[in-house]
């Protein structure tokens, strides 16, 4: 089994023994495990999880796009990738030229 495959192992039994209401002593007796290496990987994924916080996981969105035709036939065309920067728009629009 390779290192990568025993910690995905590992995990599904920390996460498996955090949901049977077992002691992690109980459910290693039940699943075979030693305690000493029920903690280990413990330790060790705990560790890992903390060493990867520091990244932020970015989603992409489709732009948005507005178009505001004026009645004397000018236009505004904007596109953004933020609701926000449209709001601010759109609220300023409103106020300044209502």
């Amino acid at each position: 089994m390779t290192r990568k495959a025993l910690a995905t192992q590992m995990a599904q039994m920390i996460e498996a023994q955090a949901k049977s209401g077992l002691s992690k002593k109980a459910f290693c007796n039940e699943q075979g495990i030693s305690v000493a290496n029920f903690y280990y990987w413990q330790r060790r994924l705990s560790e890992e999880e903390q060493d990867s916080e520091g990244f932020t996981a970015l989603s992409v969105r489709p732009a948005a796009e507005l178009e505001l035709r004026l009645p004397d036939g000018r236009w505004i065309g904007v596109r953004t990738q933020s609701s926000d920067a449209l709001r601010v728009l759109l609220d300023a629009i409103g106020v300044d030229h209502a």
